[in-house]
């Protein structure tokens, strides 16, 4: 690892966009930042990074899966779960975030919006290392997340961390949703072996310098030292972040 790897900034047009002709299913859509269909194909324990739509009525039918954890934010819309190989299913309302642990025995999972509107989730797919042994699902619901200031104009709610009360099992450290008032100004801290990952949902702000507007993402490579980056917005915006550790490290097509 370097000591002091620059941010990579991507541009929307840096993601790829997937479809129905991707998926072999009508109503699912897709944009990658990390994963097969990109330049970056991994960061950390991160391998795939979407933001998915899945249209109203619409879905994706059983299909296989092992070894990996996912994390699915759901920003709007609800969705429902059903895990044939293991007998798990479960509702996934908005605003939750939804742990989908495959494990060793792996499992075949359909994910079905039967809402009026389209559900929007952004995806982390990590590795986990070690793999547990069982398939697991839960849902940590919004009302159940820790809110609290990072700084003056600056709320953070957490999903994954050390204040929530969800357990994973790969390693993301952190996985916050943070709104920042016009003018706010705070450091996000780093360890060392550290990286992370921001997607900008509303506004614009900068990141140690690396200006961001809306649907851009940048990804922080894990580093050696331990770091602070700086994050203002002079207008105010919405951002969610991920902290991970070392993992593959950065990954990329090149």
């Amino acid at each position: 690892m370097e000591p002091h790897p620059p941010v990579v900034a991507l541009a929307p047009e840096d993601h790829a966009i997937l479809g129905p002709e991707d998926f072999g299913v009508p109503g699912l859509a897709a944009v990658e930042s990390i994963g097969p269909f990109t330049r970056v194909r991994a960061c950390g324990p991160l391998v795939t990074v979407h933001d998915s739509v899945i249209a109203a009525g619409l879905g994706i039918g059983h299909h296989p899966h092992r070894y990996h954890e996912r994390l699915f934010y759901l920003e709007r819309g609800t969705f429902d779960h059903d895990d044939a190989r293991n007998g798990i299913s479960g509702h996934v309302p908005e605003g939750a975030l939804a742990r989908f642990t495959e494990g060793m025995r792996g499992m075949v999972h359909q994910e079905w919006n039967h809402g009026e509107v389209d559900a929007e989730i952004y995806i982390l797919v990590a590795a986990t290392d070690p793999i547990p042994e069982e398939t697991s699902f839960e849902v940590l619901r919004r009302e159940d997340m820790p809110v609290y200031p990072e700084g003056p104009g600056v709320a953070t709610r957490e999903m994954v961390g050390p204040r929530s009360p969800l357990p994973v099992h790969c390693d993301v450290r952190r996985f916050t949703d943070t709104t920042l008032d016009a003018g706010a100004v705070f450091s996000w801290e780093l360890g060392e072996g550290e990286g992370g990952i921001l997607s900008v949902r509303a506004g614009s702000l900068h990141l140690d310098g690396v200006e961001l507007d809306l649907k851009w993402t940048a990804l922080i490579p894990p580093a050696a030292v331990a770091r602070s980056l700086t994050l203002d917005s002079p207008e105010g915006a919405r951002v969610i972040r991920a902290t991970f550790g070392s993992g593959y490290g950065l990954v990329t097509a090149d």
